[in-house]
């Protein structure tokens, strides 16, 4: 990674304070009215910074307990490439953050984090990056990246009881929700370590996400699936009589990075982004069956396409690099391949598989069809052109 050396954009810390003190003890009184809520290690939490809050990330609540339960005014350091959930938008909207847009080099907002931290701020951050695979992504280096810079140290944390926790709360449930605080972690250096910048931070980065997954509750561990070896594929099967079984498509139509397309279509969190979040209407990517009628399929896929001209980094940045720009080849050859089979007036099958490993009990798993949010199951979405 390549250290900018350009002046350091100032935001006031703290900023916002009378709306962010109201925010958080309104939280405070309806985490305590609405949830059961265990916090250890309370004391390792600073009054003032510079320092790092770094934790797990599964839904929204962790933001919120990081932010309601410090001694200090938590800064953010968040999403900024899509929309926030419309449900929530307008929470993060009053009590804002430095938008980071994830996947792509965005220089002014590491530098604005830094600027917080060399004002003895407190700067809450999340070193998976997203939510799309909790629990089982790599660290981003981020995170890393700042405590060298501003050489700030780190609070790792843990939480538990996160997913579904606001669904039963809002239910009048009581969730458990867990916040383990641990030690404070030293800022991140070069010493003597005979190796590059990069290899230091992200060896630097993995270092600090084991120290959160340690602090995570051993029964969220234990619930949690976890999936090994896992293996994505996508059956293609063109139809020319409703009466004559799938053929494979011609030699130079072939889908050679249908695997990548497959993963997307079982990443239910990245799709439902992408539809109520950005409000694209990609609802016919869904059941592609013997289906002739291919102008609504071909429509979605150039809108995803279209998006990413605008946020290059979407696939990317979640997919890893290789990954990400197979599963954009993808759409392209799809596309190819649906206006063939629409000029031939043939029928198209694209059936998405998905094989892995049960972690805990070892048996092998086979998954047809993909995997799809509830927002899926909506039509009434805008055409967004951009």
């Amino acid at each position: 990674m390549v250290i900018n050396t350009n002046p350091v954009k100032r935001v006031k810390y703290p900023r916002r304070r009378l709306i962010r003190t109201a925010m958080t003890t309104l939280g405070k009184g309806l985490l305590a009215l609405l949830a059961n809520v265990e916090i250890n290690g309370r004391e390792n939490l600073p009054q003032k910074g510079p320092v790092i809050l770094a934790g797990n990330h599964a839904a929204v609540l962790e933001a919120v307990m990081m932010a309601v339960y410090s001694p200090g005014m938590v800064e953010f350091l968040g999403n900024g490439d899509i929309p926030f959930d419309p449900k929530y938008a307008f929470i993060v909207k009053a009590y804002d953050l430095i938008p980071v847009n994830r996947g792509n080099l965005d220089r002014q907002a590491l530098n604005t984090a830094v600027g917080v931290l060399e004002q003895d701020g407190i700067l809450g951050i999340f070193p998976e990056g997203g939510i799309w695979n909790a629990g089982a992504m790599q660290a981003q280096i981020g995170a890393a990246w700042l405590s060298y810079r501003a050489q700030a140290p780190i609070i790792p944390m843990g939480f538990g009881g996160i997913r579904e926790g606001l669904q039963k709360a809002m239910k009048l449930q009581r969730p458990k929700l867990v916040m383990n605080i641990g030690e404070m972690m030293p800022p991140v250096t070069v010493d003597q370590r005979d190796a590059p910048l990069k290899t230091i931070l992200e060896q630097s980065a993995q270092e600090i996400l084991e120290k959160i997954k340690a602090l995570v509750p051993e029964e969220e561990l234990r619930t949690a699936q976890k999936k090994m070896d896992e293996q994505f594929f996508l059956k293609v099967k063109i139809h020319p009589d409703e009466l004559e079984p799938g053929s494979e498509p011609p030699e130079d139509l072939q889908i050679k990075h249908g695997s990548a397309y497959a993963r997307f279509l079982y990443n239910p969190i990245m799709i439902d982004a992408l539809v109520r979040n950005l409000q694209l209407p990609i609802q016919p990517i869904k059941s592609v069956e013997q289906r002739r009628d291919l102008k609504p399929v071909i429509a979605a896929w150039d809108e995803i396409l279209a998006y990413l001209k605008i946020n290059p980094g979407f696939f990317t940045y979640r997919f890893g690099v290789e990954e990400g720009l197979a599963a954009e080849q993808a759409l392209r050859e799809l596309r190819q391949l649906a206006l063939w089979v629409s000029e031939q007036e043939y029928a198209l099958t694209l059936k998405p598989i998905y094989r892995y490993t049960n972690g805990h009990t070892g048996a092998q798993v086979t998954e047809k069809g993909g995997s799809f949010p509830a927002s899926m199951q909506s039509h009434r979405v805008k055409f967004l052109h951009w």
